[in-house]
C-alpha cells in the first residue's frame, strides 16, 4: 500500500461564522465556542445580511430577578424558580426550539404572576414588569423563531412574524388573536439597524381585571366629570372597567418618537354591564415607580362601535392596549327602586282616576274635563316612562320615545296650569268655572305642548335621545325647551298654591269659627299636600339636582312626583263625596246583581230537580 501524504488542516471556524465584536470566540478542534459579556445573550442571527453570524442581544437576568423578587418584601417570591430556568436558557445557545420553550415558560410565568395574591400596588409593579420582559423577549427572540410562530396557554395567546427582507409584495400586515387583532404596515416593522422586519403580539385573559384598580389619565376623562356635573341628579362617581383583554404589541425596535403610521388595533369583548352613562376609551399602561397607570395620550376611538362589532383604536406608538368603559353608575340603587314602584303606584291610581272622570255622569263638567286631561297626560307619561326610557339599542326608537315623553309631560304640565287657573276662579271668585269652554280647554291643554315640541325637532332634532336614556339632549342647551315651559307653570301654580291656602284659611274661620284650632290645621295641611301634587310644584325640587351631594332632595322629589297620580286620585275621587257617592251605588248594583244571579241560579236548580223526580 502507498503512503497517504494527505494531511488534515484545522479551520478556523471564527473567520466563517465571525462573532459579536462584544464576544470571546475561542477556537478548538472542529469547532468553536462563543461567549458574552455578563447581562446578554448569545442567539444566531437569521438576518442574511449578518451571514449567519453570532449575535449579543441585551438581556439582564440578573435585574430582572432582583425586580420581581427584591428584597424586602415579607412574603416569598414565587417567581424566583420560574425566573431562574428562563435566564438559565437564556444564558445558553439559543436556537427555534430553544426560544419557544423559554416563551412558554415566560407566558406560565405571566399567568402565575397574575394569580399572585400579593398587594395591589406590588401586583402593579410585577404586572409593569413582565409586560416590559414580554416586550424584550418578543424582540429578542423573534429573529431566532423563524418566519411565523404561535404561542397558547390557556389565558394567553402570543403571535409572532417575520418578514426575511424588504423584496416581499406585502406591504401590510394582520396579526389576529381571538379578541385582539393587530394592523400595521411592515415599513414600521422594520428594523432601524437594517434587521429583519419583526411584528409581535401578545393577549392576556384576566389581566384587565388586575390593573382595574390603577389611576388613569386622559383628557376625556376630565370632559366626562364635566358632563356628569351637568347632568348628574343621582349620587355617584365616574369609574372605569377594563372590558378587553390586555394586549401588547411590539415591532422590532422601539419606537420613543412614535410610529411613522399608525397602528390599528381591533378588540373583541362582551360586557353585560349596564350603566347609567359611559364612554369607551383607547388606553395603553404606562408604567411610573408605583407601578403604572393607564393613559389615553397617543390614542384614541376610531369611532364608536355598533353593537356586536369590535372596537378599533389607533395609536401612534406600540406597547401594552386596552379598551375602557369609563361610566356613571348610582351609589344608592334603592332610589332606582322608589322610583319605580313609586311610579307603578302612580300609574294605577291614574287608570282608577281616569275611569272614575269617564263612566261618572254625574261628574260632568269643565273641572271633570281637566282633571280627566291632567290624569291622561301623566298615565302617558308615566307608562312610557317606565317602559321606554332606557331603550337606547334603537336610535330612532329611542327619539320618537324621547318625543313622545316631551309632549306628554309639557302637556301635563299645560293641564296643571289649568288646575290652577280652575282652583283659583273657584276659591277667590267663589263660582264654578263653567263658562271654561271644553274646546277652548282641549286647545290650551295641548296645543302649546304640540307647538314646543314641533319647533324643538325642527330646530334640533338631534336632540331626541341620548346614548343613556331616551330623553332630551343637553347639547345646544335643548333641555331648556323642556325647562322653560315648566319653571313658568311651576312658578304660577306656586303663586295660586299659596293663594289658595290663604283663602282656604279665612273661609274656615268664616264658615266655621267653632272648629278646633287643630281640626283646621289637619285639615289645610291635608289639602294643601293634595293641591302640591296636582299642581306639580313638587317638581322644583328637581332644578336643585345638579351635584353629587344632594341625595336627601333626590329623595324627595322621587317620591313627590312620582306620587302623584295617587295624590290625584285622592284629592279628586277619594275625597270628593260626590264620586264617592258614585263608588257606593256603583257597589250596591254589583251586589244586587249578585245576589240576584245566585237566586236565579238557585231556582232553576230547583226546578231541573222537580222536573226530573230527583
Amino acid at each position: 500500500m502507498g503512503s497517504n501524504n494527505n494531511t488534515c488542516q484545522d479551520i478556523d471556524k471564527r473567520k466563517r461564522h465571525p462573532c459579536d465584536p462584544r464576544a470571546t470566540c475561542n477556537n478548538t478542534l472542529g469547532n468553536y465556542s462563543s461567549f458574552c459579556p455578563p447581562d446578554s445573550v448569545l442567539i444566531s442571527a437569521r438576518d442574511p445580511s449578518a451571514s449567519h453570524r453570532t449575535v449579543c442581544k441585551n438581556f439582564s437576568c440578573s435585574s430582572l430577578e432582583q425586580i420581581l423578587c427584591p428584597k424586602g418584601w415579607d412574603t416569598p417570591c414565587e417567581h424566583k424558580a420560574k425566573v431562574e430556568n428562563i435566564c438559565g436558557a437564556l444564558r445558553s445557545w439559543l436556537d427555534a426550539q430553544k426560544a419557544k420553550e423559554i416563551l412558554k415558560d415566560f407566558l406560565l410565568l405571566l399567568e402565575h404572576g397574575l394569580a399572585s395574591q400579593a398587594p395591589m400596588e406590588q401586583k402593579y409593579w410585577h404586572v409593569t414588569i413582565l409586560l416590559a420582559v414580554a416586550e424584550d423577549l418578543m424582540r429578542l427572540l423573534g429573529p431566532v423563531l423563524g418566519p411565523s410562530t404561535t404561542l397558547n396557554t390557556s389565558a394567553s395567546e402570543l403571535s409572532l412574524v417575520l418578514q426575511p427582507g424588504p423584496s416581499s409584495n406585502v406591504k401590510s400586515l394582520h396579526l389576529v388573536h381571538e379578541a385582539v387583532g393587530l394592523e400595521l404596515d411592515w415599513a414600521v416593522a422594520a428594523d432601524k439597524s437594517k434587521g429583519p422586519a419583526l411584528a409581535g403580539l401578545l393577549s392576556v385573559r384576566g389581566l384587565g381585571k388586575v390593573l382595574e384598580g390603577a389611576g388613569i389619565q386622559a383628557k376625556e376623562w376630565t370632559e366626562i366629570e364635566k358632563q356628569v356635573s351637568k347632568w348628574s341628579q343621582e349620587p355617584g362617581q365616574v369609574q372605569y372597567r377594563v372590558v378587553s383583554e390586555v394586549a401588547t404589541a411590539i415591532v422590532a425596535h422601539e419606537q420613543p418618537q412614535g410610529l411613522q403610521s399608525p397602528a390599528k388595533l381591533n378588540f373583541t369583548y362582551n360586557t353585560t354591564e349596564k350603566k347609567l352613562f359611559f364612554q369607551l376609551l383607547c388606553a395603553f399602561w404606562e408604567p411610573h415607580r408605583a407601578g403604572g397607570h393607564w393613559s389615553t395620550q397617543g390614542c384614541h376611538l376610531l369611532q364608536p362601535p355598533a353593537p356586536g362589532s369590535p372596537t378599533e383604536c389607533i395609536c401612534d406608538h406600540l406597547t401594552s392596549f386596552a379598551v375602557l368603559m369609563a361610566f356613571y353608575e348610582l351609589k344608592d340603587w334603592r332610589l332606582d327602586v322608589v322610583s319605580r314602584v313609586g311610579l307603578a303606584v302612580s300609574v294605577l291610581c291614574l287608570t282608577l282616576a281616569v275611569l272614575t272622570f269617564l263612566l261618572c255622569r254625574s261628574l260632568r263638567g269643565s273641572r271633570t274635563t281637566i282633571h280627566l286631561h291632567l290624569s291622561l297626560s301623566l298615565l302617558v307619561a308615566h307608562s312610557l316612562f317606565l317602559l321606554g326610557i332606557e331603550h337606547t339599542h334603537s336610535k330612532v326608537g329611542c327619539a320618537v320615545v324621547a318625543g313622545l315623553l316631551h309632549y306628554a309631560f309639557l302637556a301635563a304640565f299645560c293641564w296643571m296650569c289649568l288646575e290652577g287657573a280652575e282652583l283659583y276662579v273657584l276659591v277667590v271668585h267663589i263660582f264654578k268655572p263653567s263658562s271654561f269652554k271644553r274646546g277652548y280647554l282641549l286647545l290650551a291643554g295641548y296645543g302649546p305642548p304640540a307647538l314646543i315640541v314641533a319647533i324643538s325637532a325642527a330646530a334640533f332634532p338631534q336632540g331626541y335621545g341620548t346614548e343613556r336614556h331616551c330623553w332630551l339632549s343637553l347639547d345646544h342647551d335643548f333641555l331648556w325647551s323642556f325647562l322653560a315651559p315648566v319653571c313658568l307653570i311651576i312658578t304660577v301654580n306656586a303663586g295660586i298654591f299659596v293663594v289658595t291656602v290663604w283663602k282656604l284659611a279665612q273661609k274656615f274661620n268664616e264658615i266655621n269659627p267653632d272648629m278646633s284650632r287643630l281640626k283646621k290645621l289637619r285639615v289645610l295641611t291635608v289639602t294643601g299636600l293634595a293641591q302640591l301634587c296636582v299642581l306639580g310644584t313638587g317638581w322644583v325640587l328637581g332644578l336643585f339636582q345638579f351635584g353629587p351631594h344632594t341625595l336627601v332632595l333626590s329623595y324627595a322629589f322621587t317620591i313627590f312626583n312620582a306620587l302623584q297620580g295617587f295624590g290625584i286620585f285622592l284629592l279628586h275621587c277619594l275625597l270628593n263625596k260626590q264620586v264617592r257617592d258614585e263608588y257606593c251605588r256603583c257597589f250596591q248594583v254589583c251586589r244586587r246583581d249578585s245576589k240576584y244571579s245566585e237566586f236565579s241560579t238557585t231556582n232553576s236548580t230547583r226546578g231541573l230537580r222537580q222536573e226530573s223526580g230527583m
